[in-house]
């Protein structure tokens, strides 16, 4: 996949507007020290990301106050291309769901706001030779 050049860059206003246009992303934080990558459902509140980590049981150490990193994205396949958002910044617990609303299981559901410090895109734009090798099959051992 080829990230974008310098001429590609977008302003901050429409990074928000693509990252209102998805409601999957990846949220990476450091779990017992070392580095994990949850996928998460997320809505935006305002210029905060306010995500759900379904049945990840997280402990509130890795969430409360901490620095993490989140990314959504969408291509298309018909053009191969598409877009990836990336967000730094802190995280900190919300307020939990009541077992109604906790993703169907009592206890699930944890939902973290992201306070972003830092947000950028990058163009994406498939690679032709991963294509190949995928066609091609699995390497013989």
């Amino acid at each position: 996949m080829g990230m974008s050049t310098p001429e590609e860059r977008i302003s901050e206003e429409r990074c928000w507007a693509l990252l209102a246009t998805a409601s999957v992303g990846r949220l990476a934080l450091s779990v017992h020290a070392l580095p994990a990558i949850y996928p998460v459902h997320y809505y935006l509140d305002g210029r905060k990301i306010v995500a759900c980590l379904g049945h990840h049981q997280i402990p509130q150490r890795s969430l409360q106050h901490a620095v993490v990193a989140f990314a959504a994205d969408a291509i298309d396949p018909a053009s191969r291309s598409g877009w990836v958002v990336h967000v730094l910044g802190r995280s900190t617990l919300a307020q939990q769901p009541g077992p109604d609303t906790a993703c169907g299981q009592p206890g699930a559901g944890q939902l973290v706001n992201i306070e972003p410090e830092s947000i950028s895109y990058h163009a994406v734009h498939l690679c032709p030779l991963i294509d190949a090798l995928h066609a091609a099959g699995p390497a013989s051992p």
